[in-house]
């Protein structure tokens, strides 16, 4: 049995025939509400990145097809996921330092949300703080210079 509620969020309900331990009941879907004030947050990341941030649905096919999700502290759909709830813990996150911004997770989304622009945004909010994502520390030995010049001009202000 299930019900619309407000456009496309459905609320499923346990079927008549299904009451058993052997039947769970199912999830239920239930949209994002916001408040009537957009977050200054999640404006300022769509001011930069140009994309809808709350056209990502959660289904995961950008962190699955993503390259770089092994290195990362929250997969792609969890960092759009931080930023629809105005979470700017999410600045001080690796994943926008490790996105190497290829567009496979643009390419696999069913929305069209481009990921690597608000990874680029949340860079560049974070510079803004004056935070880096480049540790001097962390980088081995014998790196090719053109990779260091690359990596001091993405990571720093």
């Amino acid at each position: 049995m299930a019900e619309r509620i407000d456009g496309d969020a459905l609320r499923v309900t346990r079927d008549a025939g299904m009451g058993s331990e052997n039947y769970p009941s199912r999830v239920s879907r239930h949209p994002l509400r916001i408040t009537a004030r957009e977050p200054d947050f999640v404006a300022k990341v769509e001011e930069l990145c140009g994309e809808n941030l709350y056209a990502c649905y959660q289904c995961g096919k950008c962190a699955a097809g993503c390259l770089f999700a092994d290195h990362m502290d929250f997969l792609p759909n969890q960092v759009l996921r931080l930023v629809q709830l105005a979470d700017e813990a999410v600045l001080s996150s690796r994943a926008p330092w490790v996105c190497a911004s290829c567009l496979a997770c643009e390419v696999r989304c069913p929305k069209g949300v481009d990921i690597a622009k608000v990874m680029e945004a949340l860079r560049l909010l974070s510079l803004r703080k004056g935070e880096t994502g480049l540790r001097w520390g962390e980088i081995p030995p014998g790196v090719p210079q053109i990779a260091l010049v690359g990596a001091t001009r993405k990571l720093t202000p």
